[in-house]
């Protein structure tokens, strides 16, 4: 079954219906327009003449693969090429890892050698995907106009129906190569994981037993150090208990003696207050004495705060040495003390040598597993990470297959044929070609009449393109014509076997001619003119 799609179709504002026989007259109408009619003044154009005006329908295959529609060129003007990473040997990593996974020692040794074995690698495969069309602008546009397809068993009568040179039979057979390799992609990204579940499940075993290893030593080595901790834990405490006494005693002969020079400070001190006011009191006598101009009091008065002045220097002298006598038996009684613990503790450390060396070995022994733990669980983290990357990185490239089609809407295969109309012009410079594709059918509105006030061709906005990205594809169906000889003359030959402009088509061009007159695309006029270029 074959899906044909109509050239035109009536804009949202539209009502009025619009005939075959009305198409073909805007078609010619536009081509008249386009024709090079021999104008110019510097360059002037050679004069064309229409060969033909031919209604073409171009192939297109619609297909599906899981929950995507591909769209595909019938004529494979068009490919596609999907790259991918390629992925290191997993089955083979797999394989190599359980022959290492009876030791830890072996299966570290393994991971560590293969640290860099998940990568992204540089190198990349890419498959090219003959006629894969994957522009979404122009998928969207040809899911949009399906809607108005119809199925027929036959081509329409006079028009050109171009055969796809990709058969169901090669689309089937790509559909089956890129499910292969959808499958092929989704199977990575499950082994990849499962893989990954794999490997820290192999991990986590070892740590396990690494973990008894290190509970089995704590075990073997706390009888041990309990019964040495016993025997010593008594001695250790005579010891302490030896030298508590000791920094004891010596604190109190310290205190003691901090006492008595304490005591001899406050009474110089007290002293030296008691002088300091008898001076004060002497100068204010002195000063008195001065106003009062009893030069012997005066004198007396100077001579006794001389005195004071005397006593008191030797006070503070007195000061000074017990304030240092005192600093001096603090740092005795410090340095003292901090001999004593010394002692002390190098007493304890020799009773507690061989108990520290079993705690030593003990905690060796236990470093090496938490060393060794490390290790594993670092190798492990970095492979599962890298292998990670590499897992997203193929899920990315499904995503981009996916990207390649779009959402699905209908089921294929399914061959459909899109028009367009083909028009030739012959000059003495040879045959040029113009592609009109498929359009929306306007209606006469107030822009339109505006131009038509300005002498603009009204009939110019009869016919709008329903989508840019179609007609820019098939503009350039004529450079596909000029490809090879063969199909130039063979789309030559079948358009003008369907030419519109033929005398038994002509009928049909002069009533679309009138409808266009009629609706007012078209004026007396122009009406006239082109009656008049009418084969």
């Amino acid at each position: 079954m074959k899906y044909f799609l109509p050239f035109s179709s009536p804009s949202k504002d539209r009502k009025e219906p619009f005939t075959k026989e009305s198409e073909r007259a805007a078609i010619f109408c536009l081509a008249e327009l386009e024709r090079a009619k021999g104008r110019g003044v510097l360059l002037k154009q050679s004069i064309e003449t229409l060969a033909f005006i031919t209604e073409v329908f171009y192939p297109f295959w619609l297909t599906s693969l899981g929950k995507v529609n591909f769209f595909f060129d019938g004529l494979s003007t068009t490919s596609q090429k999907f790259s991918y990473h390629r992925l290191p040997d997993i089955q083979g990593f797999l394989d190599n890892m359980k022959k290492t996974s009876k030791t830890r020692q072996a299966y570290t040794t393994f991971l560590s050698d293969n640290l860099n074995y998940f990568n992204i690698p540089s190198s990349q495969k890419t498959e090219t995907i003959s006629g894969l069309m994957t522009d979404h602008e122009i998928l969207g546009d040809l899911k949009s106009y399906l809607t108005e397809a119809k199925p027929k068993k036959e081509s329409p009568p006079n028009v050109v129906t171009i055969s796809p040179t990709i058969d169901e039979s090669s689309i089937i057979s790509t559909m089956e190569e890129l499910q292969d390799q959808k499958s092929k992609l989704t199977k990575d990204v499950d082994v990849l994981y499962s893989t990954m579940r794999v490997l820290e499940e192999t991990t986590q075993s070892f740590l396990k037993l690494i973990r008894n290893e290190i509970r089995k030593t704590r075990e073997e080595f706390k009888q041990q150090i309990e019964e040495q901790d016993s025997s010593i834990s008594k001695l250790m405490d005579e010891i302490r208990e030896e030298y508590g006494e000791q920094v004891t005693e010596y604190s109190r002969d310290a205190e003691d003696e901090l006492v008595i020079l304490q005591q001899e400070k406050i009474k110089l001190e007290k002293t030296e207050n008691q002088l300091i006011r008898e001076v004060e009191q002497s100068e204010a006598e002195i000063k008195t004495s001065a106003i009062n101009k009893d030069r012997g009091s005066e004198q007396r008065w100077r001579e006794k705060k001389d005195d004071l002045k005397s006593q008191l220097s030797e006070i503070n002298a007195e000061l000074k040495q017990v304030n240092k006598k005192i600093e001096d038996v603090k740092d005795e009684k410090n340095r003292k003390i901090f001999e004593l613990k010394s002692e002390r503790d190098a007493k304890i450390k020799e009773v507690r040598k061989d108990l520290m060396e079993v705690e030593s070995s003990r905690d060796a022994k236990i470093q090496i597993y938490e060393d060794e733990m490390e290790k594993l669980e670092e190798l492990t983290s970095n492979m599962i990470s890298k292998m990670d990357k590499l897992a997203k990185n193929r899920e990315k490239t499904l995503n981009e297959f996916n990207e390649l089609g779009i959402r699905r809407f209908r089921d294929g295969p399914i061959l459909i044929y899109i028009p367009f109309y083909l028009a030739a012009f012959q000059s003495s410079s040879g045959t040029r070609y113009a592609t009109f594709a498929p359009s929306m059918v306007n209606t006469i509105g107030l822009s339109v009449k505006l131009k038509g006030a300005l002498r603009k061709p009204k009939v110019k906005q009869l016919l709008q393109s329903r989508s840019q990205e179609m007609t820019s594809f098939l503009n350039k169906f004529p450079s596909l014509m000029n490809r090879t000889v063969v199909f130039n003359r063979e789309m030559n030959e079948a358009c003008s076997r369907a030419n519109t402009l033929s005398k038994d088509s002509l009928g049909s061009i002069r009533i679309g001619l009138e409808n266009l007159k009629e609706e007012g695309w078209l004026s007396e006029k122009e009406y006239e003119s082109l009656i008049q270029e009418l084969p």
